[in-house]
């Protein structure tokens, strides 16, 4: 999910699946274990399981902001995506388990290193009444490979050489050399769309796809309604008749919404509310300890101070994470130490920083690097992102004990977007949505020339590496790797991993069936009402 970069207030509703940096903006893996949550509401981990739902009725559901666009090869903020993931079906997905499901894919198979096979289902049917074939998904993927369609997830299929139909319910792909992310890539962003659909309407505002639900409406700066597909070919799927996205920016007025009876689902629970709200009796608070953000610092490396690899190393020893954490994300998620959270299958437990802070090592490092007496630097924050603010002003606090100054300079979104994507800035806050696999960050956001390398990093070794992973099927090997990319950029430190931040969403006590996945997709098909 490959964002480029975006925002937005209480930072997912701006930015794209893959990110804030993924969009940095924030500046887009997995089991699920359920548990309770005291004897009031229902918190599960995972899923909302307090009773089976039944057929029929209106969702109204919360989002953290308004869509940019529907189209899924171009939209660049996350509420479109949790918006068209309804709209629109993918090859394969990824359940709660982190293992690949079949969508319109039946089957799939790598008849060698380079070439994979998918056999499609047969039953399916766009909501303009087009039948789906292999004919769509090759049109789906040239469609975002082509420059024209400026998609930000082009650089995850660069990979593909070519496309082949031998039958309307097979397809196969032909890559240029072996690619380890590849499946990854499908069910992070993979959406299938239909070239009449495409080429003879509006897809930014009116979508076409297989999915569980079809468009209705967009009411500018209010709402999107999507109703039943009826002939969507998953048996007994949707459950509820209609959905409607209203878009609530205010955290506290998602909140009264929910408790009033107003919506029914809400996204982002407040940090500073999780606590009471999840015992709430009203209310079922559904979350995962391993689907969610890597929250980090990044380091302008073209720009004094952070030009010399000492005095980034200075900053990663002088921060005590545990109280960034405590202090700016009220104790939730975990303390970040790489790009996916402890739960993943690709975590290493890795971390040459534990040990830290050590004021001594770091002041020592910045004398090294010629500032013995200290040194003063910017800090690009956002008001409109809470969390990232607040670890701003915890790392300033932090910082003064090896002699850094740090100045917070608040900026409105588009100003800090401007600065950073033109690597006009020497040190703020970032993250990057949906890191399944570890080349979704790295050939990103650390590779030299990456799409969103807004540190200026450049490392060759740590390049061939990124590739060298990439390139791999074998997923040991690749482990492996990502152990040693992991040491040299943690070494060079361009980047400082901060805090692993968790998603969870809240609902009403009568609504069952939601599921945190790890592509943070919705899937509000599952959906309904208990009652």
């Amino acid at each position: 999910m490959t964002d480029t970069f975006g925002g937005a207030l209480r930072r997912r509703h701006l930015l794209r699946r893959t990110g804030l940096i993924g969009l940095v903006l924030a500046g887009s893996s997995l089991l699920l274990a359920a548990c309770t949550g005291g004897s009031g509401s229902t918190s599960t981990s995972g899923s909302a399981t307090a009773g089976t739902a039944v057929a029929g009725g209106v969702l109204k559901a919360a989002l953290t902001g308004e869509p940019d666009s529907l189209d899924p090869a171009v939209s660049s903020v996350y509420t479109g995506a949790q918006v068209y993931d309804n709209v629109f079906s993918k090859l394969l997905t990824m359940g709660p388990d982190g293992t690949f499901v079949g969508q319109l894919a039946t089957k799939w198979t790598a008849t060698d290193p380079t070439t994979w096979t998918f056999d499609l289902a047969d039953n399916v049917y766009f909501h303009n009444g087009e039948k789906f074939t292999s004919a769509d998904v090759k049109y789906t993927f040239d469609r975002i490979l082509d420059p024209a369609t400026a998609s930000a997830y082009a650089g995850l299929y660069t990979s593909i050489a070519s496309i082949e139909t031998p039958s309307p319910t097979q397809v196969v792909f032909k890559l240029s050399t072996p690619f380890g992310p590849f499946l990854t890539n499908l069910a992070n962003n993979g959406e299938i769309v239909n070239q009449k659909a495409i080429e003879s309407g509006d897809p930014a505002r009116h979508p076409v796809g297989t999915g569980p639900f079809e468009f209705v409406e967009w009411a500018q700066g209010d709402h999107i309604t999507l109703k039943k597909f009826d002939k969507y070919f998953e048996s007994g799927r949707p459950l509820v008749d209609e959905v409607d996205f209203k878009f609530l920016l205010v955290d506290q007025g998602r909140v009264d919404a929910l408790s009033s009876g107003e919506i029914n689902w809400a996204d982002a629970v407040p940090l500073q509310q999780i606590a009471s709200l999840k015992n709430d009796p009203r209310f079922t608070y559904v979350t995962s300890p391993v689907a969610g953000i890597p929250d980090f610092l990044a380091l302008n490396t073209a720009k004094p101070p952070f030009d010399k690899v000492e005095v980034r190393q200075a900053v990663a020893w002088a921060l005590n994470r545990t109280d960034i954490r405590d202090l700016a994300y009220m104790g939730s998620g975990e303390v970040g130490n790489q790009e996916v959270p402890s739960g993943s299958s690709w975590f290493d437990g890795t971390d040459p920083y534990a040990s830290g802070p050590d004021i001594a090592k770091a002041k020592a490092l910045l004398a090294k690097a010629g500032y013995p007496n200290g040194l003063t630097v910017d800090y690009l924050g956002l008001p409109q992102y809470p969390e990232l603010l607040k670890t701003g002003e915890v790392v300033r606090d932090q910082l003064k004990a090896i002699g850094i100054t740090m100045n917070i300079k608040q900026v409105d979104v588009s100003v800090w977007f401007d600065a950073f994507s033109k690597g006009d800035y020497q040190i703020t806050s970032a993250y990057q949505e949906r890191t399944l696999d570890p080349d979704n960050f790295y050939s990103l956001v650390i590779k030299s020339g990456g799409p969103i390398n807004t540190t200026a990093y450049a490392n060759p070794t740590v390049d061939a590496l990124i590739d060298q992973a990439a390139a791999s099927t074998d997923e040991a090997a690749r482990a492996k790797l990502y152990t040693q990319i992991r040491e040299i950029v943690r070494n060079d430190a361009p980047i400082i991993f901060v805090h692993y931040e968790t998603i969870n969403y809240l609902m009403q006590k009568n609504v069952a069936g939601s599921v945190v996945t790890p592509t943070l997709e919705l899937n509000l098909k599952d959906v309904g009402f208990t009652s």
